[in-house]
């Protein structure tokens, strides 16, 4: 009995030395990734926190009107495996535009889950969108939308100098199930995306500055009419990411 006590307990201690030693090795094979993987490879954070603010320049025809208007966006995920080809990210835009011009408010709320893979400088997407959107004239609500559909995006990095790569991104965003708050028959057409920026290296692996210019575009589809809104101005922020 207490030799078979000893020989579990022996096959215990290396079964867990193993697991260290495993553990030990794909941390060193993931730091030597980090390290010593393209530039491309380098972009791709285990995990990363991401938040910009911009001056925007909302065009809205449903509200019958345009003006500027700081604008944030805020974006979390992270790339998986030792060479990290497949990300998850989630991004969330909530704006909401004061139109001082008529007295008229738009506000929206746009959240973007893409699951992302990466082939060498390409980077496809697909994934599940949600998309509210309100608008007010004269403090009556006018538009209440929401719904949820799906994306597919295609985007890429190129390396432009040693710690600086600039980065680009399309998305287009279907909404197939579609809720009128109002009780009518309004729908929200496609939404397009499109961003690029050029990300610079504040240290080696963990803080870059970001510089970009951002727009979206879209249709508020009534009966009677069909209504184009557009959002596009300039941007910088910074990207917090890690390796583990």
């Amino acid at each position: 009995m207490l030799k078979r006590w000893k020989f579990t307990t022996n096959a215990i201690s290396i079964f867990f030395a193993g697991i260290c030693m495993s553990a030990s090795f794909g941390l060193q094979a993931q730091t030597r990734s980090q390290v010593t993987g393209d530039t491309n490879a380098k972009q791709a954070q285990t995990l990363y926190l991401r938040a910009d603010i911009g001056t925007t320049t909302f065009d809205s025809k449903a509200a019958a009107s345009k003006d500027s208007h700081s604008s944030t966006t805020f974006e979390v995920g992270g790339w998986f495996g030792e060479s990290r080809i497949v990300g998850l990210g989630i991004r969330n835009q909530i704006d909401v535009v004061p139109f001082t011009l008529n007295k008229s408010e738009s506000a929206t709320n746009f959240t973007d889950v893409r699951l992302k893979a990466r082939l060498w400088g390409i980077i496809p997407s697909v994934g599940w969108s949600l998309s509210e959107v309100d608008i007010k004239r004269a403090d009556v609500k006018t538009i209440g939308l929401f719904g949820t559909g799906m994306n597919a995006g295609l985007g890429g990095t190129l390396q432009l100098y040693p710690g600086i790569v600039l980065n680009g991104d399309y998305m287009v965003v279907k909404s197939t199930h579609m809720f009128d708050k109002l009780a009518g028959t309004t729908k929200l057409g496609d939404r397009q995306e499109a961003d690029l920026h050029i990300a610079f290296d504040i240290t080696d692996r963990l803080l870059d500055l970001l510089v970009g210019y951002r727009v979206r575009s879209y249709e508020i589809i009534t009966d009677a009419e069909t209504f184009k809104e557009k959002a596009q101005g300039i941007y910088a922020g910074v990207r917090l990411g890690i390796y583990f």
